[in-house]
Formats: structure tokens, C-alpha cells, sequence
């Protein structure tokens, strides 16, 4: 017999367990009023300047947060997965400001949207809410510290190499991802990726392909990751 569909309640409860605490009144209110929405491989939800009407928890898959410069560049500022939600958009909803970066979709993703007046209601009346979302606050504060020392502190191809090792496993093997792919997650431009990929393969590190970095030597690369000691 074919297992009957999971029941939104259901979904929410399992991928948020902190919920199960909240008053019934609220868990029934987030039901009628909250909406489900899938969204493919890059698929966009949310851009810069945009209002922040609801807050995103994502049930299954990932949420990419990213800032682009004016030259068309990306900085992968975090991400978030399942029985996760966007700091971002907390904040800008509390503080109804505009939302400053976009969100997209990495692989088939569903979400739970909850319209931004129960957020800001929710987080005064149960305390529940108002741990989740300071937990969400101080996990992507730390994120996010990461990232600028990473961008202020180290040099671009320690960045790449850092990439590389963590992608790999710290061990020979294939990295996939095209050149623009790593060079969002590093904060540089692919041109800068591409050069210095091939500086990698020109010393016997790396070799490349079509979408996609086969790493030769695991313990150069890890060296090169290492992080750039003040002089």
C-alpha cells in the first residue's frame, strides 16, 4: 500500500521540532496562513530591495544567500537547509527595512513561507519563537565573520586552494563545479579564478576539465590553504 502524503502540519513539526512547544492557537494560525512553495535549481525568491513580506523555512533542500557587486560579481554570504530560516529576512522584517542581498534555490527546494505580521507578533508573545530566532541570529553571525576574514585576511588563492581541499576531502579527487561556481563561493571574479587555477596546474597541483578540477596533490593544496600569517 502506497504510504499517504505528508501532511503540511506534519512536515513543519518534523523539519522544526521547536514548534511542537508553541501553543496550538499559534500552530494553527501558521497552517491558514503560511504557504508552501517549491522552487527548482536556481530558482530566485527574494532580491535585493525587495520587502521582506514573508520569513522562509525550508523544509527540504538549500537556500543560497549572495550579495552581487556592481561589476556582477557574487559573495556567497551563507546558506541555509532544512529546519533552517534566513536571518536576513528576519531582520529586515523586524526592522522593516529592505531586503539586501538574493536568494536562490541550490537543487529542488520546498519552503514554508510565514507572512512577516506573524513573525514580528510571534516573537513578543512566544518565547519560543523568540529563541529560534536568536539562535538563527548567532549561527549566521558567526557565518558571517567567517566569510569576512576569509574576503580581509587571506589571499585570493589561499581562498581557491582552501576551496579546493575542503571540496575534496583533503584527499586526491574531483572537484565539481565550474569556474563562476567557485569564484561566488570565494568572492572574486571567475577571470581571477581561471588564472590562478591555471598557476595550479601549471606547478602539477590541479588539472582541469569542463566543469570540473581533479585534484593531484592534496597535501600542496591543504599548504597553500593555510591561512596568510600576519607579517
Amino acid at each position: 500500500m502506497a504510504k499517504p502524503p505528508a501532511r503540511k502540519g506534519d512536515e513543519i513539526l518534523d523539519a522544526f521540532p521547536f514548534l511542537s512547544a508553541v501553543p496550538q492557537k499559534a500552530r494553527d494560525e501558521l497552517l491558514a496562513r503560511s504557504v508552501r512553495k517549491s522552487l527548482s535549481h536556481k530558482q530566485v525568491l527574494l532580491t535585493g530591495g525587495a520587502d521582506c513580506r514573508y520569513l522562509p523555512l525550508v523544509l527540504e533542500g538549500t537556500l543560497r544567500i549572495y550579495k552581487t557587486s556592481e561589476g556582477g560579481k557574487e559573495l556567497t554570504l551563507y546558506r541555509i537547509d532544512r529546519g533552517e530560516s534566513c536571518v536576513l529576512s528576519a531582520t529586515c522584517i523586524l526592522n522593516t527595512d529592505a531586503f539586501p542581498a538574493t536568494v536562490e534555490a541550490e537543487g529542488q527546494t520546498e519552503i514554508v513561507l510565514v507572512p512577516s505580521e506573524l513573525l514580528s507578533r510571534w516573537v513578543d508573545e512566544y518565547p519560543e519563537w523568540r529563541h529560534f530566532v536568536f539562535r538563527i541570529y548567532a549561527r549566521r553571525l558567526e557565518m558571517m565573520m567567517t566569510v569576512v576574514e576569509e574576503v580581509a585576511f587571506r589571499h585570493v588563492d589561499d581562498r581557491i586552494a582552501a576551496y579546493l581541499a575542503s571540496a575534496a576531502g583533503g584527499k586526491a579527487g574531483i572537484v565539481l563545479g565550474t569556474h563562476q561556481k567557485i569564484a561566488s563561493e570565494v568572492g572574486t571574479s571567475r577571470e581571477v579564478v581561471s588564472r590562478i587555477l591555471r598557476d595550479f596546474e601549471t606547478s602539477g597541483l590541479v588539472a582541469t576539465e569542463r566543469g570540473r578540477i581533479r585534484v593531484l596533490q592534496p597535501r600542496s593544496i591543504a599548504a597553500r590553504a593555510s591561512p596568510a600569517q600576519d607579517s
